[in-house]
């Protein structure tokens, strides 16, 4: 089929709607036309100047600072500075270089470990179930208890199902922590406080 055939058929079903599509085949090997996808040029990349960027955020600190003052002066409390917050940044970008390399372990000491964190949910598991078992066990017991004194005696049954509140006796007196005394000189040595107050 010749392009000139092409191009006229491709007008043809230009008028059906947004794509453009003819197959010259009705077996499964088809040919599709589709229309052409043009883009647009590429943007320039602007050149960053390093000095610009260190100028802009420089006025970004001064405007956080100037904005910090007048809220000390509103509120009358200073703010934590944020170089506080966000850390040394010596040592975030040392990160790598202060990381501890471990040697890896031999492989029976892996074994080792695996199989002592097994025999270790085994006994916990077993305990867990023990547990259980004794619990159920002490529920039935009261429960056929109860049961049988309902037959007995109702007001005895009402009775037993009541809260003891003297069962549990608690008794406070005092302050819960001891007040440090004034007087008192510590044997552990000297302390002295370095932390930056604001």
């Amino acid at each position: 089929m010749s392009l000139g055939k092409i191009s006229k058929v491709s007008r043809l079903c230009c008028s059906c709607g947004v794509t453009r599509q003819f197959h010259t085949n009705s077996k499964p090997l088809l040919f599709y036309a589709t229309p052409n996808l043009s883009a647009e040029p590429m943007k320039r990349r602007k050149k960053v100047d390093l000095s610009k960027v260190i100028q802009s955020t420089q006025l970004k600190i001064r405007k956080m600072e100037r904005e910090m003052r007048k809220r000390e002066e509103k509120f009358g409390r200073t703010l934590k500075p944020v170089e506080e917050i966000t850390g040394n940044i010596a040592i975030r970008r040392n990160r790598d270089k202060l990381r501890r390399e471990f040697e890896p372990l031999p492989v029976e000491e892996i074994e080792r470990r695996a199989l002592l964190v097994k025999e270790w949910g085994h006994y916990k598991n077993q305990q867990h179930f023990t547990e259980e078992k004794a619990l159920q066990k002490a529920i039935n017991v009261q429960t056929k208890a109860l049961n049988e004194l309902r037959m007995e005696s109702e007001e005895l049954y009402q009775k037993a199902k009541q809260i003891h509140e003297g069962d549990i006796i608690y008794q406070f007196n005092g302050p819960t922590e001891t007040p440090p005394a004034d007087d008192f000189d510590s044997p552990d040595g000297q302390y002295i406080d370095t932390s930056r107050k604001w």
